[in-house]
């Protein structure tokens, strides 16, 4: 399949569009594109792991972890954004933080802060001056994570280890009212706010469920001897992205619609893509080892070398 590809390989260098882009080679290993997707832009080129690349709702900032595996535990866990277009990056709070996702205002945001004996979710501002706000003063369960904010703006859906199993839970934004609603992991809200994606084990392999939120019913979208995670919506609540590995050679992106229907695969090749999720005019964020060291598998690995790029959805 034909493949078009934009890419630009500085350290903490973002771009918003191919125009304004200098052209350099792709390096060796770079995620291949199927016919679905064009402009595939590096946008990170680090040898600290980048993970989970979330778009500010006005769509001018990019939220991500870094975990930087010279230090030790929790320790190298950041999160950072950077502004799209602009060069350079900025790190928010400091250490012990992960899977950050934006609030409404594209000012602040909530994340996992794991500093305490048992992981809590807090917000705060990007530009610091809020500190750490706990959500609640302690942890609801063994382990809080994945936090996203409803549309409304009244409501947290996370996950947590409950007992023996990782749920979906709820909570307001005070901290008041948690609620467990279904097992699983990695939530996600649909830009209406009436229903989300999460993922749970189906036998050996993890699946793509959306939950109701007027019914509390499920509804599984993907099947089949093969893992599919990493869901979110687009901003119109019309697609859905994900990673899966159905195509036989290793986990790629693919976007369907909301209803599980009219699958398409965005990458392909021997790179290992994941984290996808959308920003504005069909732009998918996602992480890669593509690029990553030659000769040495363990960099090569998901959880040893990881950068974020973009590509965009065709039609």
């Amino acid at each position: 399949m034909r493949k078009i590809y934009s890419v630009i390989a500085v350290a903490g260098l973002f771009l918003s569009s191919c125009a304004s882009m200098l052209n350099q080679a792709i390096p060796d290993n770079a995620p291949g594109v199927t016919g679905n997707a064009r402009e595939l832009v590096r946008l990170t080129n680090d040898p600290i792991v980048e993970y989970y690349p979330r778009i500010s709702p006005d769509g001018k900032k990019m939220l991500f972890y870094t975990v930087d595996n010279n230090k030790v535990g929790n320790e190298r866990f950041s999160l950072v954004y950077t502004v799209l277009g602009q060069p350079g990056r900025t790190p928010l709070i400091g250490s012990h933080t992960y899977s950050g996702s934006w609030m409404k205002d594209s000012k602040s945001i909530l994340y996992t802060y794991m500093r305490p004996s048992k992981p809590v979710i807090c917000k705060g501002n990007i530009d610091g001056s809020s500190g750490i706000s706990y959500i609640s003063p302690s942890a609801m369960g063994e382990w809080d994570s994945w936090p996203t904010l409803s549309p409304d703006g009244k409501r947290i859906i996370f996950s947590s280890k409950v007992g023996n199993s990782y749920q979906i839970c709820m909570m307001d934004l005070n901290g008041n009212n948690f609620t467990v609603l279904t097992e699983g992991t990695y939530p996600n809200f649909h830009p209406s706010g009436n229903s989300f994606l999460y993922e749970k084990a189906v036998g050996k392999f993890s699946q793509i469920f959306s939950y109701d939120m007027k019914t509390g019913q499920s509804t599984q979208l993907t099947s089949g001897e093969f893992t599919s995670k990493d869901a979110s919506f687009s901003p119109d609540g019309k697609l859905i992205t994900f990673t899966s590995t159905r195509d036989s050679q290793s986990s790629h992106i693919f976007v369907m619609e909301a209803n599980g229907s009219n699958l398409i695969q965005i990458t392909q090749g021997n790179s290992i893509n994941y984290f996808p999720s959308f920003g504005s005019n069909k732009n998918i964020y996602f992480c890669s080892n593509a690029g990553a060291p030659k000769g040495n598998s363990l960099m090569a690995s998901e959880v040893s070398f990881a950068d974020i790029w973009t590509v965009q959805l065709l039609n």
